[in-house]
């Protein structure tokens, strides 16, 4: 039936149709609104995330390198080499074995100077010395007694002094532009510097002087290549930069992987000018949107502050915003898209159904005037048949197709921002690791090196030294003195077999170990010492430990060390629990060894497993028992844990994994 416009005004039909238009449009749109503004606080929230996680990595990549810097320098200070060179008055040697150090680890310089400050020996620049250097914060601080590391700015004559080729890296051209800070001259010439100094001491204790080295950061893309090659090598789209990290000297670019239209690095310019004024108010760090180069980066900035806490440069890492905004764009055009073809389909069926009405449809009138006023729970409910029931099911389909939509957005949201959370804590965890890793890994490096250059003079002092006491009558005065010769000889070649033991060296072979009874036999050889007689041993060894493929000798060591240690902890009175239990879901059998000493505090209980570091009276170790039990475990694949409470104990827990059955054959 056709309907026809009644007199003095539209017809029902038209007016069914302009109202159920004006329904779906309002409801469309709110929810289009609501849905972008979902879907671009998403996106961008990923953004800002993402951009402080690279900032985060870079700040620990800058952070290691300094450390690896400090350790180096503290542990070529601390050695013996450099003051028996400086005792003969060997300058050569001296020159020689700082050159081999620099080499290797890639420094820029490492230089000797005397208790005064006076530098006594440079490389790579051996020409230069007898200036003073105790301007510099450093070696201030490594002159007072304490080693220390920090970023510097170093003037170009002192790069200058350490090599001639630093101060042309150093220079910088500085280039002005629209929106980015100011520059008053045309270049700098001074330098960022990671430095670190530490004192030298002779056998006495007497500070002798102070070795010094460091890596000027000027046009050195090492490090922000490292981070950039971490986060974004495997995620450029079409060629492009996905984020980008930098360092800034003051308020210009020394070291970054922003290149220019050419290719060529963008050093010389600016940060972004309300960044800097921002930086420079007092705020530490700054996160947001800046401008990079030629285009905005959703960035984050950190200060680099020098020894004595001053602002001396800042480093940067951001994502290209382009990449979120043509997402967030892509994905709301998409949605537009989906609603404004649904809404056309819909506009059609309606426009259909609607000319087949001829019955009432008050029911329908009031229905969209509910929905009219935002209330999307609302459904369409008709008792009447055919073209009317039809449209009400259509109409209940939509609008739970709407909630769905809106609710699905809502758990997308919550599903990202909980995934990039869970990445975020095993990007720490891994890094911690890798820190580690390094750390010990860099100093068996240098403790193999120095152990085989002591070990051979040392033999021959202690060889010599012993045909001497043949010779010399008991009664001559010297050889009590030449005793002691011998005594501390045979000292210093067990701190050096310590040392070839941390480094890893040595064949070992495996073989399936029973911890059970390797705890028994080891408590057997050491526990009728004085130092046991009031200390309690608790055992509580599981009966079916399955066994592990493994160096007897090593862990019978492992357990030695640890146990030894936990009684000196207790100062040889109080409880020691050992317990072993294994974990078939991961496959793993742990030791748990427990005292009830003094405990570690927390400023140290990241550092135990460091070489060289002890809390034990002098004389009383090397501080490399634990460092040895720790490479001895890493390399059967285990993992060595502590867990101190300050004045109640410390618990050692070792895991390490079952083999599969039948092992495989033994090796090394």
């Amino acid at each position: 039936m056709r309907m026809r416009w009644p007199p003095g005004g539209m017809s029902i039909r038209f007016r069914l149709i302009l109202s159920y238009l004006m329904i779906l449009g309002i409801g469309g749109l709110a929810t289009s609104i609501v849905g972008s503004w979902i879907v671009s606080s998403t996106i961008m929230m990923q953004a800002v995330n993402s951009a402080d996680n690279t900032l985060a990595t870079a700040l620990s990549v800058y952070e290691q390198q300094l450390a690896a810097l400090r350790n180096t320098v503290q542990t070529a200070a601390s050695g013996t080499t450099i003051p028996t060179y400086l005792a003969s008055g060997q300058r050569p040697q001296i020159a020689a074995y700082l050159g081999s150090i620099r080499r290797n680890l890639a420094f820029d310089f490492l230089s000797l100077a005397d208790a005064r400050g006076r530098v006594i020996v440079r490389s790579p620049n051996e020409s230069v010395r007898g200036d003073d250097v105790s301007r510099i914060g450093v070696v201030r601080a490594a002159l007072a007694g304490s080693t220390a590391s920090a970023t510097e700015i170093v003037d170009a004559s002192v790069l200058r002094s350490e090599d001639p080729v630093l101060p042309g890296r150093a220079r910088t051209k500085l280039l002005n532009a629209r929106g980015t800070a100011h520059f008053d001259k045309p270049e700098e010439t001074s330098g960022m510097v990671l430095l670190a100094a530490s004192p030298v001491l002779d056998e006495s204790g007497r500070r002798v002087g102070v070795l010094y080295g460091g890596i000027l950061l000027n046009g050195n893309f090492a490090l922000v290549d490292r981070v950039w090659n971490l986060l974004f090598q495997d995620s450029q789209p079409s060629g492009a930069d996905l984020g980008n990290v930098t360092i800034f000297q003051d308020g210009f670019r020394i070291a970054t992987t922003v290149k220019h239209s050419d290719g060529r690095r963008a050093t010389g310019t600016g940060i972004d000018a309300k960044v800097l004024s921002d930086l420079r108010s007092g705020s530490r760090d700054w996160s947001g949107r800046a401008f990079v180069v030629d285009g905005y980066h959703i960035s984050r900035y950190q200060s680099i502050r020098d020894l004595e806490g001053r602002t001396i440069g800042f480093l940067s890492a951001g994502l290209l915003e382009g990449t979120y905004t043509s997402t967030r764009n892509r994905v709301i055009l998409s949605f537009f898209g989906v609603a404004t073809i649904g809404f056309i389909s819909i506009i059609g069926i309606t426009y259909y159904m609607i000319g087949n009405i001829t019955n009432p449809i008050g029911e329908m009138v009031e229905a969209t005037r509910s929905i009219t006023a935002g209330r999307l729970d609302q459904e369409v409910c008709s008792t009447a048949h055919g073209e009317i029931a039809l449209l009400a099911n259509s109409f209940n389909t939509m609008l739970k197709s709407l909630r769905q939509m809106k609710a699905d957005l809502e758990e997308w949201g919550r599903t990202l921002e909980a995934k990039v959370r869970e990445r975020t804590e095993e990007l720490g965890a891994m890094q911690a690791r890798v820190a580690q890793s390094e750390r010990l890994a860099s100093v068996g490096l240098l403790a193999a090196g120095v152990a085989h250059e002591i070990n051979n003079p040392l033999g021959a002092i202690l060889s010599l030294t012993q045909l001497t006491l043949e010779d010399v009558p008991k009664e001559d005065p010297s050889r009590e003195n030449l005793e002691e010769v011998v005594k501390q000889s045979e000292r210093c070649r067990g701190i050096v077999r310590g040392l070839l033991d941390f480094s890893r060296q040595s064949e070992v072979r495996t073989d399936l170990v029973d911890f059970n009874r390797l705890i028994e036999e080891t408590l057997r050889m050491i526990s009728r010492q004085s130092m046991f007689f009031n200390v309690a041993i608790v055992k509580q060894l599981e009966p079916q430990l399955p066994p592990v493929l493994a160096s007897r000798s090593q862990f019978q060591q492992v357990f030695m060390n640890i146990i030894m240690n936990a009684v000196q902890a207790m100062e040889e009175r109080g409880t020691l629990t050992i317990s072993t239990n294994h974990r078939p879901e991961q496959e793993l059998v742990e030791v748990h060894i427990s005292d009830t000493g003094k405990g570690i505090p927390p400023d140290q209980i990241d550092r135990v497993f460091d070489p060289f570091f002890t809390t034990k009276e002098s004389g009383r170790g090397t501080g490399l028992g634990l460092s040895i039990s720790y490479g001895i475990v890493t390399a059967h694949r285990g993992t060595l844990r502590v867990k101190s409470d300050v004045g109640r104990g410390t618990t050692f827990t070792m895991a390490i994994p079952v083999p599969s059955w039948p092992p495989q054959e033994a090796g090394t």
